[in-house]
């Protein structure tokens, strides 16, 4: 979630007001930001790529490459991130992570943030510094808002004004000196030598004491008085605060760019519209998604792998097969292994890779940097090489390996037919693994194929099924990958095979096809069907998207 705005309030009413007035939600979007807990980034791109995508995102097309590395220098060196530059964000310390979750916030300098929990799973001494940097931009002219639970006594010290909570109602709101002296006048008294933190905490905590009553109504009349005291005597400066949080305070140094002034909504008033076009969207994205999949061992370097020991394996196993007249059918089940490793094998790996990438693609999407379009295209864009290298590896072992007939047309037919099935796959998983946690999409992908594959044709022959059947015949994908394997092998006039036996009943390769339920030569009616397959799955990803984020909504 990019804002406090987007909070859920299903089954709440009431109004929001700054200063008395109804909030304008536009007004209020254009000057904050929200930093959540958990602030997801990729794991594979550096401190220096992460700020450079957003500021090529989030800046206006104008702005300069050298206004632009100016503003990343000045953040790393107020954020204390200047020696991990060119560290990947898996390899940070919890302390830098945070740093740079706030830095990625500040390439537009907004005048308010809002933090959930800043100092959550840090030490005492990587906490101590995360407040202080907050309380440095603080100091530098921006209103700094942080949600933190059970802060040390050393903590406290950093904070300027205190907001206290208990079971939905305000136990005190107001400068932190003044805090234990408001809970005294309600018969609260902190022992000496306390955390104040701790005792605050401590009371809060027990709903059932009757003084609590007393300190809520005080609060709330305390500042009932103070609030109209305020409006009847025209608060200039906190409208003023409202208008620029940063009028009274001095821009800090990396500004180029007027934040006010140049955000633009769009019409629902949830979602900024995105600075730059469509096009430099594509381009950044292209370029930060090929960066990070290609720095993936599990991603590139050990399907690559997997895909060339699997295809040696497979011409170990059936060396020179292909034919052979005797052999026809563990050719079959030959080419039934390719279909399945070569689906699976990309399925799989997509599902895993999806989880983080979903959540940053969330966040940035609500956060206006650029639009799902530029998102989906340069996904689908920057897998494609490995769509391709992956199948040509194993294509190439194994045809040579298992003596497939030796001819040209025949060797792009089946290495075509294995192309669209890793794509189906590698669709299947992006849905599966956008839609769903990753446990339930590794569930899901053998629950929803290993029935297609039942009426692939392989098991029981398609003029066998059951008449009511038969339309998951007709929509299994399996079905037309193995006959378009089988068809490139032994269709369009291929010549009798030869024969290691004395009789060799599949020596004809137009008998086996028949007896398969495979007539006549429509390699390209199969390709068209997985190509239907690859488009629907294609639209399902886009819609799967589109969900995810009416879901963090």
């Amino acid at each position: 979630m990019p804002s406090l705005v987007l909070s859920k309030a299903s089954g709440v009413t009431g109004n929001i007001e700054l200063n008395g007035k109804p909030r304008n939600i536009v007004e209020f979007r254009r000057m904050s930001s929200y930093i959540p807990q958990n602030f997801a980034m990729l794991d594979l791109l550096t401190v220096q790529e992460t700020l450079r995508v957003s500021t090529d995102l989030k800046l206006p097309a104008e702005t300069t490459i050298k206004e632009k590395d100016k503003i990343i220098s000045n953040i790393l060196e107020m954020l204390n991130l200047t020696h991990s530059r060119n560290t990947l964000v898996q390899n940070l310390s919890g302390g830098e992570y945070k740093r740079l979750s706030i830095g990625v916030e500040m390439v537009t300098n907004p005048p308010i943030m809002f933090f959930d929990e800043p100092t959550s799973g840090l030490d005492s001494v990587a906490s101590y510094q995360i407040i202080s940097y907050l309380h440095k931009l603080a100091r530098d002219g921006r209103v700094i808002a942080c949600v933190v639970h059970q802060p040390s006594s050393r903590l406290m010290k950093l904070f300027d004004d205190i907001l206290v909570v208990s079971n939905g109602c305000i136990l005190y709101s107001g400068p932190q000196e003044g805090m234990l002296a408001e809970f005294q006048k309600s018969g609260f008294e902190c022992p000496q030598y306390y955390n104040p933190a701790d005792y605050v905490l401590e009371v809060s905590s027990d709903f059932t004491n009757p003084l609590l009553s007393k300190l809520i109504h005080d609060n709330r009349m305390k500042h009932n008085s103070g609030f109209k005291t305020a409006n009847n005597n025209g608060n200039a400066e906190s409208a003023a605060l409202l208008t620029n949080p940063l009028s009274k305070a001095s821009t800090p140094p990396h500004t180029t760019v007027d934040m006010l002034s140049t955000i633009s909504l769009e019409t629902e008033g949830i979602r900024p519209k995105e600075r730059v076009s469509v096009w430099r969207q594509f381009m950044v994205l292209l370029k930060r998604s090929t960066t990070s999949t290609y720095r993936n061992m599990l991603s590139v370097r050990l399907r690559i792998i997997m895909h060339i020991a699997v295809a040696i394996l497979l011409g170990i196993v059936f060396w020179q097969i292909g034919n052979d007249g005797a052999k026809t059918l563990t050719n079959a089940s030959c080419i039934f292994f390719v279909v399945m490793f070569v689906f699976f094998g990309n399925a799989m790996p997509s599902i895993f890779l999806c989880p983080q990438e979903c959540a940053v693609f969330i966040r940035e999407y609500l956060n206006g940097w650029y639009s799902i379009k530029s998102y989906y295209l340069a996904k689908i864009i920057s897998d494609l090489p490995l769509q391709f290298v992956c199948p040509t590896l194993l294509t190439c072992i194994a045809y040579f390996m298992t003596g497939q007939p030796m001819e040209l047309g025949r060797g792009v037919m089946f290495w075509g037919m294995c192309l669209l099935t890793g794509m189906i796959g590698h669709f299947m998983g992006l849905v599966c693994g956008s839609l769903f946690q990753m446990q339930m999409g590794v569930f899901l992908v053998p629950c929803l194929t290993i029935p297609l594959l039942i009426f692939s044709g392989f098991f029981i022959r398609i003029f066998e099924v059951a008449a009511y059947l038969k339309i998951l015949c007709d929509i299994s994908f399996f079905r037309y990958t193995i006959e378009g394997l089988l068809r490139s092998l032994y269709a369009y006039d291929r010549p009798d095979l030869e024969c290691s036996l004395e009789f060799c009943y599949y020596r004809h390769p137009k008998k086996f096809l028949k007896d398969f339920g495979m007539f006549g030569d429509l390699y390209g009616q199969d390709v068209m069907a997985l190509c239907i397959w690859i488009l629907a799955l294609m639209i399902l990803f886009l819609f799967s998207l589109w969900l995810r984020i009416k879901k963090a909504l």
